[in-house]
């Protein structure tokens, strides 16, 4: 028949190395077990910074420990059921409020994102390729920012411009001074245009033309103007002329300004044919209008004539149609400028 020990009788049945050896394994375990629990944890919150050391398994559950209140709308990075490790360091984003302006709408918005591309993410607005944020994505949020999104958008508009004909003037000894004849009409043409137009927020911002395609060329109008090969000149007197040009005129005088010969020099007022300058002599370009021709240069502005003149002189910038007329005095020609003249060579 089996007998049972007493506790006393127990502990003396037990070899008492055996059972301090139990002991001390048994709480070095325990010991390793609340060492593996314990974690060093640093909470960033309201500017300041503290490091705590805690058995908390949870973020919520050393936050509630610590007393930290957390609002719903706060941020909590890492979030709240994430589990602590050591070293972990979190860090309490405090919500404000910023106004948010997204086309014609503007309202109040309360948030914990560090930057404007949080908070785009975190309402969730989806951006098209072309759509502007302001300020940028990277920019850093702070309360009472204005953040606003421009919505872009873009399109192709087709339209039909006319083109205007332009007017042709020929000139016609054969018609009488004066007079005109159309010898063919104008008629406008017509140019396909595409162009690219940008809205922000529905409001056209710019437009571009993209192509342009000709579906009718223009017709020129021709014109004829009588010349005849009778000029009356300003003070009544008629002279026959051989041909008649359209030139622009420009003024000088004998001075350094003009000629780069002051009084005193040889060659000062003497042309290129020798000749002393003096009013009605006219520089020309000799391949158009020869040396010697008389000639009469009539104002096409409703000013006075320059009248009768004598291409005698030449210059190094009188090419082509382009004359040169003399004046005495310098702000006479100053006065006069460049303007475009009618000039008839005479018979």
């Amino acid at each position: 028949m089996e007998t049972f020990l007493g506790g006393k009788d127990f502990l003396k049945g037990v070899n008492k190395k055996a059972f301090i050896a139990i002991v001390f394994v048994t709480a070095l375990c325990v010991s390793l077990g609340l060492m593996a629990m314990r974690k060093n944890v640093t909470i960033v919150y309201d500017g300041k910074e503290e490091r705590v050391v805690t058995f908390a398994s949870t973020v919520e559950a050393l936050i509630n420990k610590q007393g930290i209140e957390v609002q719903e709308v706060d941020k909590v990075v890492p979030g709240l059921q994430e589990k602590l490790k050591e070293d972990t360091r979190i860090i309490i984003h405090r919500a404000f409020e910023i106004q948010l302006i997204e086309g014609q709408q503007q309202k109040s918005i309360t948030t914990a994102e560090k930057t404007v591309g949080d908070l785009i993410e975190t309402l969730d607005l989806k951006l098209g390729e072309k759509d502007k944020v302001q300020p940028d994505l990277h920019t850093t949020l702070n309360p009472g920012d204005i953040v606003e999104v421009i919505r872009v958008t873009e399109e192709v508009l087709t339209e039909n411009q006319e083109i205007p004909f332009q007017t042709t003037i020929k000139y016609n000894e054969e018609l009488e001074l004066g007079k005109t004849r159309r010898i063919q009409e104008g008629e406008s043409g017509l140019k396909e245009i595409k162009l690219g137009i940008t809205y922000e927020n529905n409001v056209e911002v710019a437009r571009e033309v993209i192509e342009e395609k000709i579906i009718k060329e223009a017709t020129n109008e021709i014109v004829e103007k009588g010349t005849g090969n009778i000029l009356v000149t300003s003070r009544g007197d008629t002279r026959r002329y051989r041909e008649v040009l359209i030139m622009e005129a420009s003024a000088y005088t004998a001075g350094y300004e003009s000629t780069g010969k002051s009084p005193g020099d040889p060659y000062f007022g003497i042309t290129g044919t020798g000749t002393q300058v003096r009013p009605g002599v006219v520089a020309v370009d000799p391949k158009v209008i020869p040396l010697g021709s008389s000639l009469y240069v009539e104002s096409l502005d409703r000013t006075p004539s320059y009248g009768m003149a004598s291409a005698e002189d030449t210059g190094g910038a009188i090419k082509g149609n382009k004359i040169d007329l003399y004046f005495e005095n310098r702000s006479d020609a100053l006065r006069f400028g460049r303007r475009k003249v009618k000039v008839y060579i005479l018979d």
